[in-house]
This record gives structure tokens, sequence and C-alpha cells, in this order.
């Protein structure tokens, strides 16, 4: 098994940043809830279906209330 240089690791991570940060969704990637229009922001969905905080089956809703 190869073992990497502190340069190489260095390279790595760098590259792998700047993947990352072209892959970031901006602030304007606004998303619109299927059911009741309204506009809203999340930057982990990838979906083809979009729903509000209102609208999605979130079990975890109920235990933080």
């Amino acid at each position: 098994m190869a073992t990497l240089t502190e340069e190489q690791w260095d390279t790595i991570i760098s590259a792998f940043r700047e993947i990352n940060n072209e892959k970031e969704k901006k602030c304007e990637d606004l998303l619109i809830c299927k059911k009741c229009k309204l506009q809203f922001f999340n930057k982990n969905y990838h979906g083809n279906y979009p729903l509000c905080d209102k609208h999605r089956n979130n079990t975890f809703k109920a235990i933080v209330k």
C-alpha cells in the first residue's frame, strides 16, 4: 500500500474543496413548494418534488415540539 506525502494530501484536499465550492447552492436558488407555492431555501435538497417545512412529512418535528 502506497503512503501519501503531506504535499500530496494538500493537493487532494485543495482539489476536494474546489469541487465542493462549485457544487454549493446560491441563495438565489429558491425552491417552490409543490403544494402551497411558497418559496423557500434548502441547501441540501436535490429532488424533483420540493415541499416546504409545513408540508414535509418530518417525524422529528413531533419530537421537538
